[in-house]
């Protein structure tokens, strides 16, 4: 019943670290365990999954269905707008379900060029309000988004908490209680071009787009937007003059420093003017937009332009000439030649008269080109790694250092994932477990369960308290030194500590008499 009350535009992960820190629960699988009956959740803080687990603890408090909780607090709305509805459906299942995570690597945030801030930031006037109005803070998922450096409602930098975004802990909730460094009364206005982005991002938040533009509407409204700002020339698009006006308008520093970098020759500003055969982030529409517009636009307005063009894939261009039917023979001829001289097509466009003839029998002679064309060379692929030979080597690696410390009592839990750290190829027998069956089989006989590591714990804390002649001490002293108690101390220790140690006190006391 102490499950806080969600405040607007705030992170799903603020609002559990909140009843966390309310309820004052030190042990992060407890807190797991109370809100979404399961110990192996792993926090995001801008994309956190296992709702429906989540509403089925807390959905009697709070009525709100699993697809409102993540458009208002989670980040996932500013994906809607940009990609196809089936793949947004997609995230919105990912984060709903039981199942592993995979939004980080569906919505192409894992590779993706976009720098992400590295800790929380805050507005310190939206802090004083929120510090006067409810006595505490909490995150704002805007002020989180990539690109977002000042708040636009009081038109204000954004200050760095100091907390990282991806908490050291694997399985803690951190809010707005971790912050040890002093929030500053005030800070810098923002530039206008700062703000003007950061109200776009806010609209995009809270928008509800009926309908995203597909790919094909995508090119045909970047190739209007070239061709209305006076960017092309004939049918193609002066990319050099639309890098020099994005330039201009963000400076350099702050593009590199997005990750929008324009020293490529094929970057990411010349792909979005040419076919778009994948989606782009917001942060780069953005960015085109406000550089290229005369007058700033608004999210509903360039998406009701977008939507208007056609969704169907353009035709394949026809191209006509009524000289190729004098010279298709000489072209004809000069393909056998080339043919006969060099194996594969590779070898014949590697060339520049193969390529100037290739070029001329695609357009106007295709039909005769597909059909002498020289057929593909079928090269079946040897396997690059010998895993029956590699398993082997690291098995004999495992039972080297299985022989090293067989007869030592003290260590850590000699589990698989300590074997596995142990050896120097440890990211192959994480990751690659299933192609080495004598692995496994080593795994399955030495890796210590946790019934066997208590075992062997209490044995070395007792032989030692042996040797000190302390082994009067009571049974709890002996726990505590174990760090056991009765929850985590299973059936084999519960069995030494009360018939292993008690039976070789009385043999030793009978011995001594």
């Amino acid at each position: 019943m102490q499950f806080p009350v969600a405040h607007e535009d705030e992170l799903l992960g603020s609002i559990i670290a909140r009843f966390v820190h309310r309820q004052g629960l030190n042990d992060d699988k407890v807190a797991l365990n109370q809100l979404f009956g399961s110990r192996k959740i792993v926090p995001s803080s801008v994309l956190q999954g296992h709702v429906n687990q989540l509403l089925e603890k807390v959905g009697h408090l709070w009525n709100i269905s699993a697809h409102d909780l993540l458009e208002q607090h989670t980040l996932i709305p500013i994906f809607r707008p940009f990609v196809p509805v089936d793949s947004y459906d997609r995230f919105v299942r990912d984060l709903c379900g039981e199942g592993k995570n995979h939004s980080m690597l569906r919505t192409g945030l894992n590779a993706s060029n976009i720098v992400w801030p590295s800790n929380y930031r805050v507005c310190p006037l939206c802090c004083q309000n929120q510090s006067r109005r409810l006595g505490y803070y909490y995150w704002q998922r805007l002020f989180q988004c990539p690109g977002v450096d000042a708040c636009p409602e009081h038109q204000c930098v954004l200050v760095d908490s100091g907390i990282p975004l991806q908490s050291s802990s694997r399985h803690r909730f951190v809010g707005t209680q971790a912050i040890r460094r002093p929030i500053p009364a005030v800070s810098s206005l923002g530039d206008g071009k700062s703000v003007l982005l950061s109200s776009l991002v806010k609209e995009l938040l809270r928008s509800e787009v009926a309908k995203a533009p597909n790919n094909h509407q995508w090119t045909r409204f970047y190739r209007a937007l070239a061709t209305e700002q006076g960017l092309c020339r004939g049918k193609g698009v002066l990319h050099w003059e639309i890098a020099t006006r994005v330039r201009g308008y963000w400076g350099v520093g702050w593009l590199e420093r997005q990750g929008l970098s324009l020293d490529a020759d094929d970057n990411w500003l010349v792909s979005m003017f040419r076919k778009h055969r994948r989606p782009f982030s917001y942060l780069q529409h953005f960015a085109c937009w406000l550089a290229l517009y005369d007058m700033a636009p608004t999210l509903d307005e360039v998406m009701t332009e977008a939507v208007h063009f056609s969704a169907q894939p353009p035709t394949k261009v026809g191209y006509y000439s009524s000289r190729a039917r004098q010279v298709f023979r000489q072209y004809r001829a000069r393909w056998a030649e080339l043919l006969n001289c060099y194996g594969s097509l590779r070898e014949v466009r590697r060339h520049r008269d193969g390529a100037r003839v290739y070029s001329w029998l695609y357009r106007f002679d295709s039909q005769w080109l597909v059909e002498h064309k020289p057929k593909k060379i079928s090269v079946k692929r040897q396997p690059k790694v010998d895993w029956a030979k590699r398993d082997r080597f690291i098995v004999r690696e495992l039972i080297i250092i299985e022989r090293s410390v067989w007869q030592t009592l003290e260590g850590p839990r000699r589990s698989k994932s300590w074997y596995c750290k142990q050896v120097a190829s440890r990211r192959t027998l994480e990751k690659k477990l299933s192609k080495l069956p004598l692995c496994q089989a080593f795994f399955i006989r030495y890796a210590e369960w946790i019934d066997e590591y208590q075992a062997r714990r209490l044995a070395s804390i007792f032989t030692r308290l042996v040797l000190q002649k302390e082994w009067l001490i009571p049974n709890y002293e002996i726990e505590r030194i174990a760090g056991l108690d009765q929850r985590k101390c299973r059936e084999a220790g519960r069995k030494i500590l009360a018939e292993a140690i008690p039976a070789w006190r009385i043999s030793k006391e009978i011995s001594l008499r």
